[in-house]
């Protein structure tokens, strides 16, 4: 499959996400429910990397630290934050805030590991700006 392929599939998964929180609404509180989000995702890596022998020592090495560092901020810290705001401003709203996150990732890369800035990134920093406006407004 290509890159944007699964870019695409993400997407739709994460978009599927903010309505499913939406729909769970006040009924918990969203740290206990990103609290179940991640277990059951946990959960459910857990049993198919295992089934098919991934999920072993080798697989513990100095990556595995900053996929570990990822989850917690990004499942952990970051789903609760976007649970949070999607049951307090709803689904439009939140998302259009959470969605500057490629303009972030852009600059950051920028900044820490020398990645170009380019033509096409700027113009993809710009469409964020002027989309996550359009939205909010």
């Amino acid at each position: 499959m290509d890159g944007w392929q699964l870019a695409l599939m993400a997407a739709v998964c994460w978009a599927a996400e903010a309505l499913l929180i939406r729909k769970a609404g006040d009924g918990i509180d969203p740290l206990v429910g990103t609290a179940l989000s991640c277990i059951a995702a946990g959960a459910v890596f857990a049993v198919y990397l295992l089934g098919i022998g991934k999920l072993n020592v080798d697989a513990l090495n100095s990556s595995a630290v900053y996929y570990v560092l990822a989850g917690i901020v990004s499942f952990a810290v970051g789903h609760y934050f976007y649970y949070a705001a999607i049951t307090k401003t709803g689904v439009s709203f939140s998302v259009s805030i959470a969605a500057s996150y490629p303009l972030l990732a852009i600059i950051l890369s920028w900044v820490l590991f020398k990645e170009p800035l380019t033509m096409r990134s700027g113009l993809g920093m710009l469409l964020i700006v002027a989309g996550g406006m359009i939205l909010a407004i």
